[in-house]
């Protein structure tokens, strides 16, 4: 064996090597969703991202705290003028819940005009997805 193929060898194990890591990162990480829950995805335009952003956390923030129905919720940053937000949910029957509770709350739902006002947006601007996870 000559000092070319041993370096070509060596090479490619420090690399492999290296490589080696990232299914660490991936195991440690869980998916967003497990077979049988919802996740629905919000997309609303956006003057100004970074206050729409912070409006969102704000409800958020509220919804972890007050809502009688459990679900997850991340706020989003798609673009210069688009923000959302992604929610995972136990059931679809747990997603009609939580729209009728928010729906019916009032402090939400004036978290929520302030989040709309901070993007220069309105009701029906807010686009929605509804995904069944597999």
């Amino acid at each position: 064996m000559n000092y070319r193929t041993i370096g070509l060898v060596t090479g490619l194990l420090a690399a492999s090597t290296a490589l080696a890591g990232h299914h660490k990162a991936s195991e440690a990480m869980k998916p967003i969703a497990s077979s049988g829950q919802v996740v629905v995805v919000y997309e609303v335009p956006c003057v100004n991202p970074d206050r729409g952003v912070a409006r969102l956390k704000e409800l958020i923030g509220y919804e972890a705290g007050k809502s009688p129905i459990a679900y997850t919720s991340v706020a989003t940053k798609l673009d210069d003028a688009l923000i959302g937000a992604v929610d995972v949910h136990q059931s679809l029957a747990a997603m009609e819940q939580a729209f009728t509770w928010q729906e019916s709350d009032e402090t939400w739902l004036a978290i929520q005009a302030k989040a709309l006002a901070a993007c220069g947006a309105d009701l029906d601007q807010i686009s929605m997805s509804v995904h069944s996870a597999q």
